[in-house]
């Protein structure tokens, strides 16, 4: 480096440049010179801290040159596990949960009282972050995971007048943290995760839609969690709603006001990845409401050429408008949709395809498939072959032509969900009550007993990752192993036979199908070892299961509940660990 005329000073700024941690990390190991210019970008790259740690702040403030290096800034919760629901994407019976999270999950008060940052405090926290942002001048990406900021200026008004000792002056205009973000940073990517009002800690915060968020534009990367919690918690509960046209009578219409949404989000023409969630569970539990979010006006207005990424949560589209958007959108590359309640009278599905046209180059570079069953089995079938999917989240034996008569004993996935036992007497007519009543579907073949005779897994040579439901025989596995020769993980849920869950040669009935998968690495969801394997010893089982499938390194272990790593030692033999690492 001395043998180049360029300064320190060049060499930081073209440094800036590299996007990427891990090669600015390489480049800076070339050389001990450019390891100490590289170090302040290798530092202030990527903050993430809670919004209490005000040190960080006033460094930031105290610091611009340093301050101008982050292109990261993550506020994280206070603390992590002491509120949120359980996962939205486990799919709830309605009338069984009470809270938001579930029956088990803490109250309000509880939670309150593990975590209560003072409203001086976090008011003090908000504004030394306001004013920690000016320094941010090259943030790119943006992540705000807590309650709504105290500091919450409202719909955006011009300065105002006020009163003093000279008369009527200007006021000086006071910002929060969004119109910070907006004037004041480059910012692209956006992720906010709402977890409502908080009255303990701001009387009357505002929430979220009578912000100054929606007022951010240009955004390439959005992904809003929220959960609604409005002032009045009644709001809906008449004759109001957002106006969605619901197919289920006595269900109230959604409440959610999704215009704030749609002008923000057609005010970024360059996205590349929508992530939304809007959960309002406690509308239906205590109104009778609709959950879930209809943002058909959205998706029918909306023309987002560079799109390669669509994730969505409790939000419904109507059919044929989902069937458009995603004809005009051919960049989309993952969608993921999905409803986190379940129960009689709620919608089954975000949307539906089953029975539209859809174009011959529907989805040309779709990878990522994170549907039900029912909503992908149409987008499999109009996919054009070879296809370039990676990964499908959930796929039934009826998909790779491998569909069986149940038998007589089986009833349906209400007995693991409820308890009923396998070889109890219950007739047809009261099964079907029962899954009215919980709204937990019977066992059904490809859509609602149709069985389809189509390989969909045929041609897709570029499929990689899969999870697979209901797997009740050998002969659908080996038929499986056929259609999927590029496999490299695989896991298995729903109704399996004892055989396959759990077999007592475990590894010496499965290895000769799953050998067959040359690139596997995981594999879980089904025992492959037996119970005589321990943890951290080296076993000939293990040295079996190795030489037939060289590449595993994932497996599942107690039954399947727990997840353990192969890995070899210094002496070269392979030993079984837990996936923390311990033994």
């Amino acid at each position: 480096m001395s043998s180049v005329n360029l300064n320190g000073d060049v060499f930081s700024h073209l440094l800036s440049f590299v996007s990427s941690p891990r090669d600015l990390l390489a480049a800076s190991l070339t050389n001990r010179e450019l390891f100490t210019l590289a170090g302040p970008e290798l530092i202030y790259r990527s903050v993430r801290c809670r919004l209490g740690n005000n040190a960080v702040w006033e460094h930031l403030i105290a610091n611009p040159a340093l301050a101008s290096r982050v292109r990261e800034l993550e506020i994280q919760r206070e603390n992590f596990s002491g509120y949120g629901p359980l996962d939205e994407r486990e799919r709830l019976p309605g009338e069984h949960l009470n809270l938001e999270g579930g029956s088990n999950s803490p109250t309000s008060e509880e939670i309150i009282a593990r975590q209560s940052p003072s409203l001086e405090k976090t008011e003090k926290s908000e504004r030394l972050l306001i004013k920690a942002l000016h320094t941010l001048v090259n943030l790119e990406r943006f992540t705000w995971d807590r309650w709504v900021p105290v500091i919450n200026q409202g719909a955006e008004i011009p300065q105002i007048l006020v009163e003093s000792e000279e008369g009527r002056v200007p006021g000086s205009y006071q910002e929060d943290v969004w119109t910070a973000l907006r004037d004041h940073t480059q910012i692209q990517k956006l992720k906010v995760v709402d977890l409502g009002r908080r009255e303990t800690v701001a009387p009357d915060p505002r929430s979220i839609y009578e912000s100054t968020i929606f007022s951010i534009r240009n955004l390439t990367h959005v992904d809003l969690k929220i959960y609604h919690s409005p002032a009045n918690e009644d709001e809906g509960a008449g004759a109001g709603g957002n106006g969605d046209d619901d197919d289920d009578e006595g269900l109230l219409p959604g409440r959610v006001n999704i215009g704030p949404f749609q002008e923000f989000l057609l005010r970024c023409p360059n996205l590349e990845v929508l992530a939304l969630t809007i959960l309002d569970r406690g509308f239906y539990h205590g109104y009778g409401g609709n959950p879930f979010t209809d943002i058909t006006p959205i998706v029918s207005a909306a023309h987002w050429p560079h799109l390669s990424s669509i994730r969505l949560s409790d939000i419904i589209i109507e059919d044929e408008a989902m069937a458009v958007f995603l004809s005009q959108h051919p960049s989309l590359r993952e969608i993921t949709a999905f409803l986190s309640l379940s129960d009689s009278d709620l919608p089954k599905l975000p949307f539906s395809l089953d029975g539209l046209e859809l174009d011959k180059s529907f989805l040309p570079n779709l990878e990522t498939i994170d549907l039900a069953p029912d909503l992908a089995r149409p987008i499999l079938r109009a996919l054009s072959r070879p296809s370039s999917i990676q990964s499908i989240s959930t796929i039934e034996p009826c998909e790779w032509d491998a569909a069986e008569d149940e038998p007589e004993e089986y009833v349906s996935s209400l007995d693991d969900t409820w308890g009923a036992p396998t070889g109890q007497d219950v007739d047809d007519e009261n099964i079907s009550q029962l899954a009215d009543t919980w709204g937990v579907p019977v066992a059904e073949k490809c859509s609602e007993g149709e069985t389809s005779k189509t390989n969909l897994l045929e041609g897709m040579s570029n499929l990689r990752s899969l999870r697979v439901k209901d797997l009740r025989s050998f002969a659908q596995l080996e038929k499986l192993v056929g259609a999927t020769p590029n496999i490299e993980s695989i896991y298995f849920t729903g109704r399996i036979l004892d055989a396959l869950r759990e077999p007592r040669e475990s590894h010496s009935e499965l290895l000769p199908y799953i050998s067959k998968w040359p690139r596997l690495t995981t594999f879980l969801g089904m025992t492959l070892l037996p119970g005589d394997v321990r943890l951290g010893e080296a076993s000939s089982v293990i040295d079996e299961i190795v030489r037939a499938c060289p590449n595993l390194r994932e497996v599942s272990w107690v039954g399947g509940t727990a997840t353990a790593v192969l890995v070899k030692d210094e002496g070269g033999s392979v030993k079984l660990v837990l996936q923390n690492g311990s033994a």
